[in-house]
């Protein structure tokens, strides 16, 4: 397949061609003319390739941005992989034809993947806010070469009333919930987003929402694991769609904790069993401590001693997710009343729950004893024996009994 020619090549043979024609008088003005017209028609678009700006063939570039004065969140998406990419934003205020920058910051994005939209979350330092019109800027960089552009702009202080108000933001290690209240019926999405550093590490959108005069309350879960003791933003995004098209955020830090709550005991002299149920996205990996202490005392709430203490390791838990943890004593409790103390140990060694509740055991050491050999079937009672240990009357009166057949037989032959 043969090259085809550049621009400059084309136009410099189209011109020789011309003039060719015009030297030896073949042609009129005419064909002249239009020769020239065809000239223009199939340089335009050769020279307009490579007057396009700079990183228009780039395949990364800056999909959707928006802001406010507290927080901003820029997505970029690219039809191929990329990398060694970095975002530089800026917040300038507009007066008029004069724009003056109130903060900038810069973003590594690092590896974009291909085909994949990749948010990136910030949060603006400005501390005198002013009623006016404000502008994001952001371009996309790559060993600076600007791959793409793009701004946002918004008002500040402005007499409209948004449609929506955030009353209440409360994320946790479970999920997040955002109170609202309607000025006027509403029809709207919510986008929650929980951020880590700069990163939307899990966003999920429910779409369709409504209010009509009463305020109401929406949730969602994380459906991503999370680290204990890291922090996170969780953050809203409400998209309301008319009269106009109207964004509204808001954003709060959380601390990330492992969290469980025993649901349901149970207990005797045999043993216990505690119900656990995860209450965070932090893989619960704690343990159960079971101890006993026998009660005296006249009023029966004072501690003679711990009877026994038992560790038990409770399978990893997440949100939701229950699992039922038994113990069983070394040797059954005697008659008596005792004191059963129950605590769920966290990741880092905290207690994170305490409960007490009490054993009552009719099992007196005489039945004890009786039980465990019920149980290997070698059963001999007090009233079997003799004072000297040896069989009692109903043994002897077996003996006796087989003596008198043997000998009615013997006579009986003879």
């Amino acid at each position: 397949m043969k090259n085809c020619p550049s621009p400059a090549t084309l136009l410099l043979n189209n011109i020789k061609t011309i003039f060719l024609i015009i030297d030896r008088g073949k042609k009129t003005m005419k064909a002249v003319l239009f020769l020239f017209l065809l000239l223009i028609i199939s340089v335009t678009p050769a020279l307009a390739a490579d007057g396009s700006p700079v990183g228009e063939a780039n395949t990364a570039r800056i999909a959707e941005l928006y802001s406010d004065l507290e927080s901003f969140d820029v997505t970029l998406y690219s039809t191929q992989p990329e990398e060694n990419l970095s975002l530089e934003v800026f917040l300038v205020s507009s007066e008029g034809t004069r724009e003056k920058t109130l903060d900038s910051q810069v973003f590594l994005v690092g590896s974009l993947p291909a085909n994949v939209g990749v948010t990136k979350v910030g949060f603006w330092n400005v501390s005198d806010s002013e009623r006016g019109a404000y502008r994001l800027k952001a371009r996309l960089v790559k060993e600076e070469q600007v791959f793409s552009e793009a701004k946002y702009n918004f008002a500040y202080g402005s007499n409209s009333v948004s449609r929506l108000q955030v009353n209440d933001l409360v994320p946790n290690s479970q999920g997040i919930s955002v109170a609202l209240s309607p000025k006027e019926a509403s029809i709207f999405d919510i986008e929650y987003m929980l951020v880590n550093g700069s990163d939307v590490v899990y966003t999920t959108k429910t779409e369709k929402l409504s209010l009509t005069s009463a305020p109401d309350v929406f949730s969602a879960s994380w459906g991503t694991l999370i680290e204990n003791n890291k922090d996170y933003v969780g953050r809203v995004k409400i998209h309301v769609y008319s009269p106009e098209r109207e964004f509204i955020s808001s954003s709060e830090r959380f601390t990330a904790r492992d969290d469980v709550e025993i649901t349901d005991i149970y207990e005797d002299e045999t043993g216990a069993s505690a119900t656990v149920i995860g209450r965070s996205q932090v893989p619960f990996e704690g343990e159960l401590i079971f101890s006993v202490y026998e009660l005296s005392g006249t009023s029966g709430n004072e501690n003679s001693g711990l009877v026994e203490s038992t560790r038990a390791r409770v399978p990893v838990l997440l949100n939701n997710d229950d699992e039922t943890v038994e113990v069983a004593w070394s040797q059954r409790l005697s008659k008596g009343v005792y004191r059963l103390e129950i605590e769920l140990v966290g990741n880092d060694g905290d207690v994170i729950e305490h409960r007490e509740t009490v054993i009552e055991s009719n099992l007196s050491p005489a039945s004890k004893v009786s039980s465990v050999n019920d149980t290997d079937n070698e059963i001999v009672t007090q009233d079997e024996k003799g004072d000297n240990g040896a069989p009692g009357f109903p043994l002897v009166s077996g003996i006796t009994g087989l003596i008198a057949v043997s000998i009615f037989l013997r006579k009986s032959q003879r």
